[in-house]
């Protein structure tokens, strides 16, 4: 089995018109409704439930990727415009769990993403439909539950899974023999171990399902294909049936910036921080590149404050080693500052709407 996914870039609305049980299983969308965010620790890993005031009997679990050991443990739900928000304004409750401890975690993961399941079944239960989702690290943790627990959840969405990951000291590894749905949604520099995946799993009680969206990087998806894959996962679980293959990239329109130029470069600021990660976006995007002159695989310079760094302008982690900076545009339409298995955020000590200087480095002519 090789999966051959042709990339269509085509609007939200023409795709989300073939995933017609969208808006039954996710309820239908009125005025937005009370959320109520309740915070607990189970066994040293802190959780986080949004609860919304009317509740539509399904639920999801949100298993994150890779944190670096040194930071806080957080189990902070993101609802600022995020594809968690959606579901909850349709009445979903969405949980999520920090782990109990960051860095390499699978086998504890695991245990630790079951017992928040049971938490929430004895508390808000019992659910129609109770989907895993996973990204990084976390879609392997949500394929091992697929295979291990398929009594206690409905499906997973596995995003950018992370199937090579090995943790020290432990021997758990997959069977490739899931027995609830998983959809694996991939970019496309990153398609190669879901298809791996789907080939060990030819024969298993259910067969996978691989998406992937038309663009590089690593989860670099955006809210509606997000949204997309969740109605596609929705829909097997409750027909079951799924388009086995299928593209759902999403192009976002530019966002509305403050981008000034002037002859020695351009001018934006900070719009958003994951501090777990210690990743900055700047609202200087693609086409503010291009007009810069700066292409994928230059160097350029970025100043915050007083502080001048050279990053690689790129298209995925991956295009730089370990600990260098690397700075591409992402699904949403801007553009991420980060550093290989590091933070920028540590580095450059940004606040969310500082300004940032943009200056492509001149390359010299080439002497024949």
């Amino acid at each position: 089995m090789n999966p051959r996914i042709s990339p269509t870039h085509l609007p939200f609305d023409t795709l989300m018109a073939g995933c017609a049980l969208f808006l039954l299983p996710f309820g239908a969308l009125g005025a937005p409704p009370e959320i109520a965010l309740v915070n607990g620790v189970i066994d040293g890993a802190p959780y986080q439930i949004g609860i919304p005031s009317e509740r539509n009997g399904n639920l999801l679990i949100h298993a994150h990727g890779y944190r670096a050991e040194d930071v806080p443990l957080d189990s902070s739900l993101d609802l600022e415009d995020t594809a968690h928000l959606e579901l909850l304004t349709r009445g979903w409750i969405v949980a999520v769990s920090a782990y109990r401890r960051n860095g390499i975690i699978v086998h504890d993961a695991v245990e630790d993403l079951l017992s928040l399941r049971d938490l929430l079944e004895a508390e808000y239960g019992p659910f129609s439909i109770v989907i895993l989702e996973g990204q990084s690290m976390g879609g392997l943790v949500v394929s091992h539950l697929a295979e291990q627990a398929p009594d206690r959840f409905s499906g997973a969405l596995a995003i950018g899974a992370a199937l090579d990951i090995e943790e020290p000291g432990q021997t758990l590894s997959l069977t490739h023999r899931p027995e609830i749905p998983i959809l694996f949604l991939s970019n496309r520099s990153e398609i190669a171990a879901p298809q791996s995946y789907l080939e060990g799993a030819d024969g298993a009680p259910i067969s996978p399902a691989l998406w992937q969206v038309g663009r590089d990087g690593h989860v670099n998806v955006n809210k509606r294909e997000r949204l997309l894959a969740l109605a596609g996962l929705v829909g097997w679980i409750t027909t079951g049936a799924i388009e086995r293959n299928r593209d759902i990239t999403v192009l976002i329109e530019a966002k509305d910036s403050e981008v000034t130029f002037d002859p020695g470069g351009a001018n934006g600021r900070v719009i958003d921080i994951t501090h777990n990660f210690g990743n900055l976006f700047i609202d200087v995007n693609e086409s503010h590149f291009e007009r810069l002159g700066i292409d994928p695989g230059d160097d350029f310079r970025l100043t915050i404050g007083d502080t001048t760094v050279t990053i690689r302008y790129g298209t995925t982690f991956s295009d730089v080693a370990k600990g260098e900076w690397i700075s591409f545009p992402t699904a949403e339409g801007d553009t991420i500052v980060a550093i290989s298995f590091g933070s920028a955020f540590d580095h450059l000590k940004p606040k969310i709407g500082d300004s940032v200087r943009i200056e492509a480095i001149a390359v010299a002519p080439r002497k024949d």
